[in-house]
């Protein structure tokens, strides 16, 4: 983490990004998206989700692509497995080809393999269209941004589980972390000189609670080899949770980025400064996710209103926490997804990251 901190640190430091979702919906929903995605964010771009457009593009089910031995209800938005001996052979094959890959010093050596882990449409139908995109700019962007669904958000898709339950969470790494190679792989293909960050999505962590207290070390570990898996083939991954959670499981993972809804939140990430402050000490980045997705709040907001949030957030943040460090390793990003907005209030997520970032590093000198 440390190497690519000092190499890349600088080009981070106050940049900005998007987080996923977007809420197009038309035939052109795939290109209208990207556009606005290389209009707004052509240094740090990210390929969307687009669950209105088509279902299979829904957090979970997108990265389900190619797992075998399951069946989705579309009335809950559960998975539930329905082939026993089918999901056996596939956790077997999947097992086998992770420790294939995990062990080759080059993520380009079984490319065969890696692409029996690719999303493609219908499960994505903006990822081709966002490499293509990179291809044709003159200057290729610093950082190229990926995302998988998070392995406890992913099993908590399943409704029932008539199965080894631990075979279930081991394998559910495992296949999430070649989605996260896979894509690796891809952006390392079209730009040599930019560095892939996988951001690992994790909503359901806000649904830890004391009860889950015993999951706590399981869920930590799973989130630990995916985010190993991708540290692996020098790229950075990032945990990505948008609510209160228990922030030492996801510190304990050992991530390179850490992205938390900074204009909700930001005491709740404050209570656990001890492990926060480690973090940064170690190299890490926090993504503050300053621009709401909440239209209501987003409505009438401003550059300069979410600026005085952004330095509300360092203040509660440097309570217990180095001020320099916070501001040396933070970039910005909106909090969430941006799937349950109108396309305007989407779009100006964007627009208020762009202009609080020219700001920031105006303010604090940071080489544009």
């Amino acid at each position: 983490m440390e190497k690519f901190i000092k190499n890349f640190g600088e080009k981070l430091n106050f940049a900005f990004t998007g987080i996923g979702s977007f809420p197009f919906s038309d035939e052109n929903a795939p290109d209208t998206t990207i556009d606005c995605v290389f209009s707004l964010c052509k240094n740090f771009p990210f390929w969307p989700q687009l669950p209105h457009f088509r279902t299979e593009e829904n957090m979970a089910l997108q990265f389900s692509q190619g797992l075998k031995g399951f069946k989705y209800n579309k009335d809950n938005n559960k998975f539930s497995i329905n082939n026993v001996n089918e999901f056996t052979n596939a956790s077997k094959k999947i097992d086998y080809d992770y420790k294939t890959i995990i062990s080759s010093p080059s993520i380009f050596e079984y490319e065969n393999i890696l692409d029996k882990y690719k999303i493609s449409p219908p499960y994505s139908n903006t990822f081709n269209i966002f490499l293509n995109k990179i291809k044709t700019l003159k200057n290729r962007p610093p950082f190229i941004k990926g995302t998988i669904t998070g392995p406890f958000t992913f099993l908590k898709n399943f409704c029932e589980i008539k199965y080894d339950i631990k075979n279930i969470k081991d394998i559910t790494a495992k296949f999430l972390a070649l989605k996260a190679l896979w894509q690796i792989k891809e952006f390392k293909k079209i730009s040599d000189t930019s560095l892939p960050v996988i951001f690992i999505d994790e909503p359901a962590l806000a649904q830890v609670n004391p009860s889950f207290i015993k999951l706590k070390n399981e869920i930590s570990a799973i989130l630990k080899t995916i985010s190993n898996s991708i540290q692996k083939f020098n790229a950075l991954s990032g945990v990505h949770c948008c609510g209160i959670t228990d922030w030492e499981i996801v510190t304990s993972s050992k991530p390179d980025i850490i992205n938390f809804d900074a204009y909700f939140y930001s005491e709740n990430i404050s209570n656990y400064s001890k492990h926060i402050e480690k973090f940064l000490k170690d190299g890490g980045f926090l993504a503050l996710g300053i621009i709401p997705t909440n239209g209501k709040e987003l409505l009438n907001l401003d550059v300069e209103k979410v600026y005085e949030k952004f330095q509300s957030s360092i203040e509660i943040l440097s309570k217990n926490i180095d001020k320099s460090l916070i501001l040396k390793q933070s970039f910005i990003t909106p909090g969430c997804g941006c799937s349950s907005l109108s396309p305007d209030l989407a779009i100006k997520t964007l627009h208020l990251a762009k202009e609080l970032s020219a700001v920031l590093k105006k303010e604090n000198e940071v080489k544009v």
